[in-house]
C-alpha cells in the first residue's frame, strides 16, 4: 500500500523545511540500522526504491562498520537484515575497527554535533529515536507498522525552534564590528573592480563651423539666332 496523496504532500513540505532551515540537498543521505532493515523486510518494503519515493529525490543509503557489526552480533534472527545492510554504501565513522560501538552510539556520534553531514536516520530502535528527537535538524525515517510502506516523522518542537532562530538571525541587524568589517570588505571589492573610463568631451569640429560657400549660378544660355 503506497503513501496517500495527502500524506505525501505533508512529507514533501517537511523535507522542504529541512532543506530551507538546515541545508539538506539531494542526493539525501540516509543512515539506517539493523532494526530498520529487519522491519522493512517483514513489511516487504523495497528500501532502495521506497526511500527516494518517500523523500522526493535521489538518496544515498549508507551504513558503517559499527552498524554492520551490531547487526551481526544480534544472531540468526538478523541474518537477512545483515544481507540487506551490506548492499548499501559503507561510510567511515569516527570509530576504529578495533573499538567499534553499537549502532545506536555510532549514529548518535554522526548526528550529535548539529548533523553536519545532513543525515536522515532510518531506525527501528526506540531508544535511538528518542535520543535523536532531542537533537535539532535530524529527520527520522520509520517503517510504518500499521501498513506497508515508510514514513517520515514530523519536525519536533526543538527542531522548529532551531529553524525559527536561524531565520531570525538572518534578519537581525549587524553589530558594529561585523558591520564595519563588512563595509571594509565591500570597499576592497569596489576598489578591485575596473572603473569605467570617462568619455572625453570632444570640442566642436572647426570644419563644421565654416560657412557653406554659395554656389555661383550658371551663366544664362545664349539665344540661337535664326537665319
Amino acid at each position: 500500500m503506497g503513501i496517500s496523496a495527502k500524506k505525501q504532500k505533508t512529507i514533501k513540505k517537511t523535507v522542504h523545511s529541512y532543506c530551507i532551515g538546515f541545508g539538506f540537498r539531494p542526493p539525501f543521505q540516509v543512515v539506517l540500522d539493523g532494526e530498520f532493515c529487519r522491519a522493512a523486510l517483514e513489511k516487504q518494503v523495497y528500501v532502495k526504491d521506497a526511500l527516494p519515493e518517500l523523500l522526493g529525490g535521489l538518496t544515498r543509503i549508507v551504513v558503517t562498520d559499527c552498524i554492520l557489526q551490531d547487526i551481526k552480533s544480534k544472531g540468526h534472527d538478523y541474518t537477512s537484515a545483515l544481507v540487506l545492510a551490506k548492499k548499501f554504501e559503507s561510510r567511515k565513522c569516527p570509530h576504529q575497527k578495533t573499538s567499534l560501538v553499537s549502532a545506536k552510539d555510532c549514529i548518535l556520534d554522526l548526528v550529535s554535533t548539529n548533523n553536519p553531514e545532513h543525515f536522515f536516520v532510518a531506525s527501528g530502535n526506540a531508544q535511538l529515536k528518542n535520543s535523536i528527537r532531542k537533537i535539532p535538524g535530524v529527520p527520522v525515517v520509520i517503517v510504518n507498522t500499521r501498513k506497508k510502506g515508510l514514513g517520515l516523522e514530523e519536525m519536533t518542537g526543538k527542531t522548529k525552534r532551531a529553524m525559527k532562530e536561524h531565520e531570525e538571525d538572518k534578519v537581525k541587524p549587524l553589530d558594529k564590528e561585523t558591520a564595519k568589517l563588512k563595509r571594509a570588505l565591500m570597499g576592497d571589492q569596489e576598489e578591485q573592480k575596473p572603473r569605467p573610463k570617462k568619455r572625453k568631451i570632444k570640442g566642436v569640429n572647426p570644419l563644421a563651423m565654416k560657412k557653406k560657400k554659395k554656389k555661383t549660378p550658371p551663366p544664362p544660355k545664349k539665344k540661337e539666332i535664326k537665319e
